[in-house]
């Protein structure tokens, strides 16, 4: 990886003399920003550009070099990947679109060129991408003339679009930020965002990695990468309302959407999500201040209308405003003017005229152990006031970084000052406070994750039963997908408990079985067609003698089609319903949820996910975080539910899709827990498996 970043010579191949050539753009971009290392231009014409000769192929150059920059048509390129194989170039970043993106023929292309980067041994970034930056050492390859290079800085930038990368990168000309590293990853057929956070995270030019992505390539490693990492992460993850959507077969799968899925790989891993550029600037500004230790903070404000708005922010994001030690109050009281604010916490300052007052008064609030960072709001339109305002500002971003607790800085100042500030200062500062706000917020999100312990990588979670192997091996062997009384049967090899059932296919054998249950009993249709039982009239429940037994049986045989039998269960009867699912997302693996079930599961839409597998800690607070989780308590007469029963199901059905790669999706629901809270049992499951079709 060290070699696209740092190569020692640069080989741009589609270079030509044409005006029109945007190979031409490349080397300018190398010369004018500085890149020390050798560069050497290649086309099929020859010639020279900006006093390099152009060689009409790889082969003719005369140096070894690090890194290709490719720029040709895409038919092309499996050619010159060769070439550079034999060349010992081992990196590539191929800027030409005309791939997978285009087609048929565009597939084939990106066939040949996996085969001959194979072959070669090279390592490629893209295609279809704008190229990549490195500010550190001139390394400026985008095949977009840039008018001017970035401001140096901590922040690495990838992103799958190059222009939303280019626009953040601009936006990154702030005090406190800069750019360290750009790279625009395009169709990510080589190289993917794992590859590039694993490289950052250890990279001492980066300190915070933000992420542009459209899709994922590898998901759940690029999470297991993040949960690692020590540097915060941030994420701009777009294209969430895609237009067409594969029909879940379960509720688990409606309800576990792509886009919930990827906020719980960010909860999992630590990972900032934003939505857009705009955020994930306020976000970087965040995390480049001390990280929140708590949520407690002071706002000192030369207005008062300004300390009001504050305020209402502070509420919006649960923050809280302690009073002030009454030794603070003085010292500010101390200096004012007339006496005429009412002082507290926010701190009014406008009635203290001489500025050099106020990283004094901040020094002291910092020290007050409940606070744990500081909001300063300057109001100013005084140009005489300019000079005092930029030594404030950095007075108090080193108090800031002293004490270890962020202030952050709100500017409400003329536009024409905010430039002077921009090139005076190396702290982040914000327009207004409902910015400001903001990046707290986030901020206070990552401190959070910094601060709790880490969960361990979710790893291999238990050896597979063997029970449950013969239970997959005979339904790959019917070449169907599993019906009614094969799920059950699959939950009480997994030893969670299911209402007494038993599979019949005549009513005597239902009657049989009734008897021996005792009545009431529900009956259930077994066909490969039901997918919901009780919206085909599928279900019968709470039959309470065997003459309704016989007429329900006759019902539902002549109204369901394909039934090849009945399952008979024991009634259960419960106030509370949950449910326990998961499905195989294809970019993060397998999600487990859990919600408040039965038929209202969709439309209450209260419920939890996490990647699997969960321990029993995991699946408790997943129970914690539901809205109606005080319905599980003491409620109406009941007792508090048996949350036992909730954790082993989640549990187990989370170690059954971690290690069963088999099964793509899995509901059970509902699974009935007892009023007397002693227990919980599932009465209805469905399974789907890979590979197999209905």
């Amino acid at each position: 990886m060290e070699k696209f970043f740092f190569p020692n010579a640069v080989v741009v191949v589609g270079v030509s003399e044409s005006k029109d050539n945007l190979g031409q753009n490349i080397i300018s971009n190398l010369v004018n920003f500085g890149y020390e290392g050798k560069i050497h231009a290649v086309g099929p014409k020859g010639g020279r550009v900006m006093g390099h000769k152009i060689y009409q192929s790889v082969l003719d150059v005369p140096d070894a070099a690090d890194l290709a920059v490719i720029l040709t048509p895409a038919r092309f390129i499996p050619e010159i990947i060769t070439q550079c194989g034999k060349k010992g170039i081992k990196h590539a970043v191929i800027e030409s679109a005309g791939f997978g993106e285009m087609g048929p023929e565009g597939k084939s292309v990106e066939k040949d060129l996996f085969a001959a980067s194979k072959r070669s041994g090279i390592r490629f970034i893209g295609p279809n991408c704008v190229g990549l930056i490195n500010t550190l050492n001139g390394l400026y390859v985008p095949f977009i003339a840039l008018p001017s290079e970035f401001k140096k800085g901590h922040v690495s930038v990838i992103a799958q679009s190059g222009g939303v990368g280019l626009s953040l990168a601009e936006r990154l000309n702030n005090p406190g930020l800069g750019l360290s590293k750009f790279v625009s990853i395009g169709n990510k057929l080589n190289m993917d965002e794992a590859d590039l956070l694993a490289y950052l995270i250890k990279d001492p030019d980066t300190a915070v990695i933000y992420f542009y992505l459209e899709d994922f390539k590898r998901g759940r490693e690029f999470a297991d990468i993040a949960l690692r990492s020590n540097k915060p992460v941030i994420l701009h993850k777009s294209n969430t309302n895609p237009l067409t959507h594969t029909i879940a077969k379960s509720h688990s799968a409606a309800l576990a959407a792509e886009d919930r899925i990827v906020d719980v790989a960010c909860t999992y891993a630590g990972i900032v999500r934003v939505q857009s550029t705009e955020e994930a600037i306020f976000a970087i500004k965040g995390i480049s201040m001390p990280l929140l230790k708590g949520k407690n903070l002071a706002i000192l404000s030369r207005s008062g209308g300004h300390a009001v708005v504050a305020t209402d922010m502070c509420a919006k994001y649960n923050f809280n405003l302690p009073e002030l030690h009454p030794s603070i109050l003085d010292e500010a009281k101390r200096h004012f003017r007339a006496g005429v604010i009412k002082i507290g916490n926010p701190l009014d300052l406008g009635d203290i005229f001489d500025l050099r007052v106020y990283p004094q008064i901040a020094e002291i609030i910092l020290q007050q152990p409940d606070i744990h960072g500081i909001v300063y709001i300057h109001v100013s339109q005084m140009v005489i006031e300019n000079e005092d305002t930029i030594q404030v500002m950095k007075k108090l971003a080193e108090l800031s970084f002293k004490y270890d607790k962020p202030i952050v800085i709100v500017a409400e100042v003329p536009l024409s000052f905010h430039q002077m500030l921009k090139e005076e200062l190396t702290h982040p500062f914000f327009m207004d406070p409902v910015e400001a706000f903001r990046a707290l917020a986030l901020q206070y999100h990552y401190a959070v994750f910094r601060q709790k312990k880490r969960p361990a990588i979710k790893k291999a979670a238990f050896p597979l039963k063997n029970s449950v192997k013969e239970w997959l091996e005979g339904i790959q062997q019917k070449g169907r997908q599993p019906l009614l009384h094969e799920a059950l049967d699959l939950l009480d090899r997994l030893g969670i408990p299911t209402a007494p059932w038993r599979m019949v296919t005549t009513f005597t054998g239902a009657r049989k079985a009734a008897n021996e249950m005792g009545y009431p009993v529900v009956i259930k249709a077994v066909s490969p067609s039901l997918l919901h039982k009780s919206d085909q009239g599928g279900i019968a429940i709470n039959i309470g003698n065997v003459e309704t037994l016989e007429k329900l049986w006759e019902k539902i045989q002549s109204r369901i089609k394909g039934v090849v039998g009945i399952v008979l269960q024991k009634m259960i009867f419960a106030s509370r319903e949950i449910i326990v699912g998961a499905k195989r997302d294809p970019f993060f693996g397998p999600v487990v949820l859990m919600g408040l079930g039965g038929i209202m599961v969709e439309v209450m839409q209260d419920a939890n996910m996490r990647l699997a597998p969960v321990d029993e800690d995991e699946a408790s607070d997943m129970i914690d975080q539901l809205r109606g989780v005080r319905i599980l308590g003491p409620f109406r007469g009941m007792k508090a539910a048996d949350r036992r029963a909730i954790v082993r199901c989640l549990v187990e059905v989370s170690r059954l899709m971690y290690d069963l790669p088999e099964i793509q999706e899995l509901d059970v629901n509902p699974l009935i827990l007892s009023d007397d809270g002693n227990d919980g049992m599932a009465v209805d499951v469905r399974v789907i498996c890979s590979n197999i079709t209905q």
